[in-house]
């Protein structure tokens, strides 16, 4: 999808990325941020520099995290080197150093600490002027923020799901989810593959018992779709109940090389 603002900011920021997000699409500017707009099965970096190349305009959610993100200092790198002209929206009492003091020491500033909310329309209007389509009466949703702290804005991509949706109907899904869950120490994770491999692995060993007459057929069928049950069941707590679309995607790419992409899994969805 072609857009005109790429959103640059540190995971530990997402809520106010998020209402800005939905204040600049609210407001006509189609806007690319991350994981939302993400492909799955595409190499991260080649995504983030392929969206940062094709936008008209950089946001840049500044804050000391931000400025601590070796993923911000090099999406704002990139927009550097491409003539991208970068709009800084500063959410706390951090000052720019080191690369992004270079990078940011002639582009636009708006210091939005400590009331974002207030300075929103500044920046509909400056990012608007910018794209070429100035709006001089920006439309503002006074509740955004909190908005944004209740999740409203999470809204995941839909591009390949039937990719994510094939690949969590296999083995493949579970291990993966396993084995991101132990690397990043993140015990959630590793349970929820473990929820889901344990029935699709105990149907696996019936099959082949069942097939070696170790059972009588009656007994088990039964357990084959009680098994079935019970894998559809912890399916159905990840797709549904948890709600994890982007983490599907993420999961399904975690199983190729990109040490970049899975790194910033991590960081990504370390709150789960």
């Amino acid at each position: 999808m072609a857009h005109d603002i790429f959103i640059s900011y540190s995971t530990k920021d997402k809520v106010t990325a998020d209402a800005i997000c939905h204040i600049l699409e609210q407001n006509k500017m189609r806007c690319w941020i991350a994981p939302r707009n993400i492909v799955s099965g595409k190499p991260y970096a080649e995504e983030i520099m392929d969206a940062i190349k094709a936008t008209k305009i950089v946001v840049l959610v500044f804050s000391s995290n931000s400025q601590a993100s070796q993923f911000v200092n090099n999406e704002i790198n990139i927009a550097f080197s491409n003539n991208k002209p970068i709009i800084s929206f500063k959410i706390d009492e951090s000052m720019p150093e080191r690369e992004l003091e270079y990078f940011l020491k002639t582009n636009h500033w708006l210091d939005a600490y400590p009331n974002p909310d207030e300075v929103f329309g500044t920046l509909v209007k400056d990012a608007s002027r910018l794209i070429g389509d100035e709006t001089a009466n920006p439309i503002i949703d006074k509740n955004v923020m909190e908005k944004a702290r209740n999740g409203e804005f999470n809204q995941i991509s839909v591009k390949n799901e039937w990719k994510s949706l094939i690949f969590m109907f296999t083995p493949l899904y579970s291990l993966a989810l396993i084995y991101m869950g132990i690397s990043a120490k993140m015990k959630k994770v590793t349970v929820e593959g473990i929820i889901c491999a344990v029935p699709l692995l105990l149907m696996i060993y019936y099959y082949f018992i069942g097939a070696q007459g170790l059972y009588n057929l009656t007994q088990v069928v039964i357990a084959q779709r009680f098994l079935i049950i019970l894998w559809i069941v912890s399916l159905i707590y990840v797709y549904i109940i948890r709600k994890d679309y982007s983490f599907r995607k993420s999961v399904m790419n975690s199983v190729g090389d990109d040490d970049r992409l899975f790194t910033a899994l991590v960081d990504e969805y370390g709150d789960i």
